[in-house]
């Protein structure tokens, strides 16, 4: 999994997260097919925690003003592809059924197509183990 803007699953997924709290209250639980989600709202950012279960596998922090994506982690997360489609068939079947088909297919197309503006993206650099060593 790359967590970069020009990656169309990691596009979806953002999608999915702009849409997580709006398909609750449409009673959607797109947990149903392994993929966990959690957003928090920082001052212009919309930190995004993602993951097979509680353990979040990817922890993202991105501003759609600005176009600023701050990577915080990224670790290997096999099968993400496939979780990541069973949840959006999921979601799309289930906004069918409660007629909010229209919404939710939108923000899911618009995440397909490639991104007009360029994007900054930022990887938070964790420190090594000895230094983190000697500074306990």
């Amino acid at each position: 999994m790359r967590a970069d803007t020009s990656d169309v699953a990691f596009r979806l997924l953002l999608a999915l997260g702009d849409l997580w709290e709006g398909l609750h209250r449409a009673t959607i639980n797109p947990t149903t097919r392994g993929l966990h989600l959690t957003n928090e709202y920082l001052g212009g950012y919309t930190r995004i925690c993602a993951g097979p279960a509680a353990h979040p596998r990817l922890v993202v922090e991105w501003n759609e003003s600005t176009r600023h994506l701050r990577v915080i982690r990224c670790e290997d997360w096999p099968g993400f592809e496939s979780i990541l489609s069973a949840t959006v068939a999921h979601v799309r079947a289930e906004a069918r059924i409660r007629g909010i088909q229209d919404v939710v297919d939108a923000s899911l197309m618009r995440a397909c197509q490639e991104p007009s503006s360029p994007i900054r993206r930022t990887v938070a650099q964790r420190p090594m183990p000895a230094l983190a060593a000697r500074r306990a």
